[in-house]
């Protein structure tokens, strides 16, 4: 018997029109002549989630605000139980409020209302088709579903080599390539990644220490492998835990608070709409002093000037400074050459 007074909503993703629409009809029958629902205004239905009362290390704290002002991709490396997982986890909390353009096509990608920004952790056993996406009938993978949001990656390393590389192209362009029925589709894919790592097998290695592992140096090697190179040079930042070991007394709402000052000095102070993790190479040399071009490092990849700015950019915006100032740069170097140049050095030498 059909049922009265119900309403089936009707939604599809369409291939060339990337928007979906709400129907209402009592009976399958009367679809033909369905009633289109008009949405609510979107700004009527996001609902920011409420910071959970934790604290952080004053250097774990700083982390998470870099992060999460200028949404710069964060790759955490170090000793299992050190607190990556809770660090990493915490930062979504800490986002800005969805825009309009990403928060209705991360709606249509999950299918369903949602009242924030995505927030998907896949395991690290989730195969690469269900990562990427996919099959026919098409389906899109996790990487799609973070659109808009944050995407957190524990255990970074135990994904398959081919999750890593499908990173490459969101984290670059802020889309993702699906082939269907030898057709190439295009899907909006651009999100934070946050990923968390240990540095060896048994998980005991840290940084800047005596190496204290219980496998062989050639097992370790083979673990940070793994690690793809090009990849690795899509992070913005890379920080190491044993950093933000010690006493927890900055809290994560006080971290809410500086986070939303300097995300108002970007928007009305420098009327910069988009995020820093946005900006190129070229659009931030326009942001610096005429004597700081020789504090970058000249033997550095393009990617890694242009994140070492983006983030002294960020650090800025913290600060309250128009201009990215010469101890901004100085701070951003550590978390977007220095860190990674050990890491390399670590992987070439075993």
């Amino acid at each position: 018997m059909p049922s009265q007074n119900k309403t089936l909503v009707v939604g599809s993703l369409k291939e060339t029109n990337y928007k979906q629409k709400l129907f209402s009809a009592s009976q399958l029958k009367e679809l033909s002549s369905a009633q289109e629902i008009p949405s609510k205004d979107w700004t009527q239905r996001i609902k920011a989630p409420e910071v959970p009362d934790i604290s952080f290390s004053q250097a774990g704290g700083e982390l998470l605000k870099i992060s999460a002002t200028g949404e710069h991709s964060l790759l955490l490396c170090g000793s299992a139980g050190s607190g990556k997982s809770t660090l990493a986890e915490h930062l979504y909390y800490l986002l800005s409020e969805p825009n309009k353009k990403n928060f209705e096509e991360s709606e249509q990608i999950l299918n369903i209302s949602q009242k924030w920004r995505a927030f998907i952790s896949p395991h690290h056993s989730t195969s690469p088709l269900s990562m990427i996406g996919g099959g026919s009938p098409l389906f899109l993978g996790e990487i799609s579903k973070a659109h808009g949001g944050m995407l957190l990656l524990d255990e970074y390393l135990e994904f398959h080599p081919k999750v890593q590389e499908a990173l490459r192209e969101p984290l670059e362009k802020g889309e993702i390539r699906l082939v269907r029925r030898g057709q190439c589709m295009v899907f909006p894919s651009r999100f934070l990644l946050i990923a968390t790592s240990n540095l060896c097998p048994c998980g005991d290695y840290e940084p800047y220490k005596p190496v204290q592992c219980s496998y062989s140096l050639r097992r370790c090697q083979s673990h940070l492998d793994r690690l793809s190179g090009p990849m690795m040079d899509r992070f913005d930042l890379l920080a190491f835990s044993k950093n933000w070991k010690g006493e927890k007394t900055v809290r994560l709402k006080q971290l809410h608070k500086e986070v939303k000052k300097a995300r108002l000095f970007r928007l009305n102070i420098r009327k910069q709409e988009n995020p820093n993790s946005y900006l190129e190479l070229k659009d931030l040399e326009f942001m610096m002093k005429r004597d700081q071009a020789k504090l970058l490092p000249q033997s550095s990849s393009h990617r890694r000037k242009r994140a070492l700015l983006r983030v002294a950019r960020t650090l800025s915006d913290l600060k309250q400074e128009e201009e990215i100032s010469s101890s901004s740069l100085d701070q951003a170097l550590i978390l977007t050459i220095k860190n990674f140049f050990f890491l390399k050095n670590r992987m070439l030498s075993g």
